[in-house]
């Protein structure tokens, strides 16, 4: 993660310009928040200063190359080691993923997947706010099909050998000066889920929080535990 004293844009630019670089054919959007930004989520950059100990999540959605859509999150610190807190909101981001991800198999339903997310301001209002939720991507960014407690849990629908979703979780609450976000890319295939993102978790985080046994992990390199 760049230094403090860059602005918000600045990482938008840096990451406009890799991915036009290294082959992509559009950049649709990359959303850049941090600090007091995170919660509540603001998903536009701005041109507001990194400052040492900020939150940085980064939503980074783009075509290419092959014409497919990447839509992933990551959230990283400044310039400072994470604190107890922080390190907490991120394990708990961390394993409604990969409990949710998990649940991406041939023959079970979205009712399965959307169990593991924490109840959220989608039970109480109806709402899909796109903070804890998957949504099916492909050669467009929202493909029809979205998984929300706001009525999977009632609605269910079979998930089928074949789909792709985008899946992110977000650790906001109330009172919060910042928090964490995460989202990965999955495909749903006959010996369960794989994940395309490439982009490894900060070991900063990860190194220090005990890990759950999620076994589709293990045959992908780069993802889970260590």
């Amino acid at each position: 993660m760049d230094e403090a004293g860059d602005p918000e844009k600045e990482i938008t630019a840096k990451v406009n310009e890799y991915l036009y670089r290294n082959g992509f054919d559009h950049v649709y959007d990359i959303i850049v928040a941090s600090g007091g930004r995170t919660n509540p989520y603001g998903r536009w950059a701005t041109d507001k200063i990194l400052r040492q100990g900020d939150l940085v999540i980064a939503d980074i959605n783009a075509v290419g190359p092959g014409g497919y859509f990447i839509d992933y999150v990551r959230t990283w610190k400044v310039d400072a080691d994470p604190t107890e807190e922080e390190i907490a909101l991120y394990e708990q981001c961390y394993d409604q993923l990969y409990s949710a991800i998990e649940q991406l198999q041939p023959g079970n339903t979205t009712k399965d997947v959307a169990e593991q997310f924490r109840e959220y301001d989608d039970d109480e209002y109806g709402s899909v706010s796109i903070q804890q939720a998957a949504h099916s991507i492909g050669i467009s960014l929202y493909e029809g099909m979205w998984v929300s407690r706001a009525y999977s849990l009632d609605y269910p629908a079979e998930l089928e050998e074949g789909m792709y979703f985008a899946i992110e979780t977000f650790a906001g609450h109330e009172d919060l000066d910042q928090t964490v976000r995460l989202e990965e890319n999955v495909m749903i295939t006959d010996e369960g889920p794989v994940i395309t993102t490439l982009c490894e978790h900060p070991d900063y985080f990860t190194d220090h929080f005990d890990h759950r046994d999620y076994d589709f992990l293990q045959r992908q390199p780069g993802h889970g535990p260590a």
